[in-house]
């Protein structure tokens, strides 16, 4: 597997990809701040700038390791949300959160295409994606992007969800 791309062009819509790094905290500590991020998402709804700065750093720490990508998406050169893809057990999965601004115009299905499609040029066979049971937005995403449920689980908070897949284009 080729070294994850520092960017990532997600169409002609103007939606940019780019590795979030350390000095890239803010993004980290507003989209904690937008009400319905931390309810869907893995961000802290109580996040310091302290904590903001140090998730930033970890995710660096994440992709200098190889295990996984968090992006900053840039709609015109303005950040609107985070991106990104991990590698488990099970192998990759994507994961998204935006802003009020960055919705509505098919800034997170750009995203999400785009590091899909360069998972599959890397010989990832399938991609998956999950969803908190009742996020209908995230559920929409996945969807659009051509996921389709595969089985239920449980949220590390106890929450239940449903796993999404998506196989490769050669495995289709």
């Amino acid at each position: 597997m080729d070294a994850f791309p520092r960017r990532v062009e997600a169409g002609a819509s103007g939606v940019v990809l780019r590795r979030l790094e350390a000095a890239d905290w803010r993004i980290e500590l507003e989209l904690a701040r937008v009400p319905d991020v931390p309810v869907w998402t893995m961000y802290a709804a109580d996040m310091t700038e302290e904590q903001a700065k140090e998730r930033a750093t970890r995710n660096v720490a994440s992709a200098d390791a190889g295990s996984g990508i968090r992006y900053v998406v840039e709609e015109r050169g303005v950040p609107v949300g985070t991106a990104g893809f991990g590698r488990g057990e099970d192998g990759f999965e994507v994961f998204y959160a935006l802003t009020p601004e960055g919705r509505g115009r098919g800034v997170v299905t750009a995203s999400v295409n785009a590091l899909v499609a360069w998972l599959d040029a890397q010989g990832v066979p399938e991609v998956r994606l999950s969803t908190l049971d009742g996020n209908a937005a995230s559920e929409a995403v996945a969807t659009r992007c051509g996921f389709v449920p595969t089985r239920s689980g449980t949220h590390v908070d106890g929450r239940p969800l449903t796993v999404w897949r998506r196989l490769a284009a050669r495995h289709q």
